[in-house]
C-alpha cells in the first residue's frame, strides 16, 4: 500500500470517527475498515497489520464502541478458514484447551465447550478461535446462530459487551489447520489491544492539557502552577511510552508474519506492548482524573470514557503481571546460566592479561 493511500484511508477513518455518526458501526462496514487486513480482491484494503493497529489507535481516541479489532482479525481468521458471509465476526482469544471438546457426531465434527467474556458475542455473527499448541493448532468458526449455542450476556466496567458462549454439540461452519497457535493469538489480541490503549492514553492527554488551560483557580489557568505542569508532563511521557511500545507490537506482527521476524511467542516487543501501555494507562487515568477532579467522574463529561476503557481493556488480553512473567521466561528460556538481570544489563567480557597487553602495545 502506498503512503498516499495509507493517508487517505487514515483521514476517511478520522473523519468518520469524528462525526460520531448515530450508527458508526454500520457506517465503519460500509466503508469497509473491518476488513481492511483482507486484500482488495476480497473487498479489504490490504493494509498491514501495522496499518490496522494505527487505524485501532483513532477508534481508542475516539471511544468508539465498536467491534472493530475483533471484527479486522475474524475476518482474517474466516477468509483463512474458507468461510464467506460472515457480517460481523469476532474472535475468542484466550481459549484454554481444557475449555473446549472437538468430536465426531454421526453428521461430521461437533464441537463444546465454552468460551468466557468473548468480545460482542452476543452481537457478533460468527466467532473464531484456536485451539492447541504447534502443528496440532486447529483454528474452529462457530456461526451464532447455529443451533446448540446459548449466550449469557456481560460487560466490562466500560459497558462494551463481554459475552459468553456455551457450546453444545454445535456443528461448526469450519475446523482448520490454525495458521498459528493459540497462544499466538492471544499475543496478537494483546498488541491490538495495546493499538486502542495507546489511543486512548494519547485523548486523556490532549482533554487534560485543554482543561488546564481554561480552568481558572487563584485568579489564573491551574495549567500555569508547577505541580499541574509536572503532572501533565509525565503524562505526556506516558502516552508517547504506549504510541511507541504499541507501534513496535504492531511492527512485529508485520515482520513474523512477513517471514522476516521471530513469532510473537518468542518477541520481545508482543509483551512490552501490553504491558508499557498497562503502566501507561494507570499513571495517565490517575493524573487525569488529578486534573479535572470531581467533575471527571460524572456521566455528563467525555473522561470517564476513556479512562473505563483503559481500567479495562488494562486486564483484558492479560494484564501486565501476566504478561511480565510471560516476558521474563521469553528471556531466559533455553540458558540455565543466564539471569534476567544479566539480560537486561549485559556484562562486558573479562579483560584477559593478552588483551591488555595488546591495547597498551596499540597506544604505544
Amino acid at each position: 500500500m502506498s503512503d498516499d493511500t495509507r493517508d487517505m484511508l487514515h483521514e476517511a477513518a478520522l473523519r468518520i470517527f469524528s462525526d460520531k455518526p448515530q450508527n458508526l458501526w454500520a457506517v465503519l462496514q460500509e466503508s469497509g475498515f473491518d476488513k481492511a487486513l483482507l486484500a482488495e480482491s476480497k473487498g479489504g484494503a490490504g493494509v498491514s497489520w501495522a496499518d490496522a493497529c494505527g487505524l485501532l489507535s483513532l477508534a481508542g481516541e475516539h471511544a468508539a464502541a465498536v467491534p472493530l479489532a475483533e471484527a479486522m482479525v475474524g475476518h482474517w481468521l474466516l477468509d483463512h478458514a474458507g468461510v464467506e458471509g460472515a457480517g460481523t465476526p469476532t474472535i475468542a482469544s484466550s481459549v484454554r484447551p481444557d475449555e473446549i471438546r472437538v468430536g465426531m457426531g454421526y453428521d461430521g465434527k461437533r464441537v463444546s465447550g465454552k468460551l468466557c467474556r468473548v468480545p460482542w458475542g452476543e452481537f457478533c455473527t460468527h466467532v473464531a478461535f484456536i485451539v492447541g499448541a504447534g502443528t496440532a493448532a486447529q483454528l474452529i468458526v462457530v456461526a451464532r446462530e447455529t443451533a446448540g449455542v446459548s449466550i449469557t450476556p456481560g460487560r466490562n466496567l466500560a459497558g462494551e459487551p463481554r459475552d459468553t458462549l456455551v457450546l453444545d454439540g454445535v456443528v461448526p461452519q469450519a475446523v482448520v489447520n490454525a495458521p498459528f497457535d493459540a497462544r499466538e493469538l492471544l499475543s496478537l489480541a494483546a498488541i491490538l489491544r495495546s493499538a486502542l490503549m495507546a489511543g486512548a492514553i494519547g485523548r486523556a492527554l490532549a482533554l487534560s492539557v485543554e482543561y488546564a488551560n481554561l480552568r481558572v483557580q487563584f485568579g489564573r489557568p491551574i495549567g500555569k502552577f508547577q505541580a499541574v505542569q509536572q503532572n501533565i508532563a509525565l503524562l505526556a511521557t506516558q502516552a508517547a511510552a504506549a504510541r511507541a511500545a504499541a507501534e513496535a507490537g504492531s511492527d512485529a506482527i508485520d515482520e513474523w508474519l512477513g517471514g522476516a521476524g521471530v513469532p510473537l511467542t518468542q518477541s520481545i516487543a508482543a509483551p512490552s506492548a501490553k504491558i508499557r501501555t498497562g503502566e501507561a494507562a494507570s499513571q495517565a487515568c490517575a493524573i487525569a482524573h488529578q486534573v479535572f477532579g470531581a467533575i471527571g467522574f460524572t456521566e455528563e463529561h467525555e473522561l470517564h470514557q476513556f479512562t473505563k476503557r483503559l481500567w479495562s481493556w488494562r486486564d483484558e488480553c492479560g494484564n501486565e503481571a501476566f504478561w511480565s512473567r510471560e516476558l521474563g521466561e521469553r528471556i531466559l528460556v533455553g540458558d540455565a546460566g543466564q539471569s534476567l538481570w544479566r539480560a537486561m544489563v549485559p556484562m562486558a567480557a573479562p579483560t584477559t592479561a593478552a588483551a591488555v597487553e595488546e591495547k597498551a602495545g596499540a597506544a604505544r
